[in-house]
């Protein structure tokens, strides 16, 4: 399947979607992270409805903060129309909230 292909593009979002989902729920698990901040990430993790999977090890140990803006990077570079769903953006509001928790 070609990059242009729909089917193919629905794939790497739904991919893109859960990567996202993983991090956000491995931040609600975190136990360095402040409270708040857990549950805005279990509710960005919900929001995007979609499965969720361990996260390796050495990401698993990385700074709440990092795991947060690297679920954030993945979604902001969804294509437009994927972002402007309204579980994405409600995903991204929950993930912007949280990391104003972690400062």
């Amino acid at each position: 399947m070609s990059a242009d292909n729909p089917a193919s593009h629905g794939h790497e979002a739904t991919d893109a979607r859960a990567e996202a989902a993983a991090l956000f729920a491995a931040v609600a698990r975190h136990e360095q992270a402040p409270t708040t901040m857990q549950l805005h990430c279990l509710a960005a993790a919900t929001a995007l409805r979609a499965p969720t999977r361990p996260v390796a090890p050495t990401i698993r140990g990385s700074e709440p903060d990092r795991l947060v803006t690297q679920a954030l990077r993945i979604l902001g570079q969804l294509d437009v129309d994927d972002f402007a769903r309204p579980d994405v953006l409600a995903a991204a509001r929950h993930g912007r909230r949280a990391l104003r928790e972690a400062h």
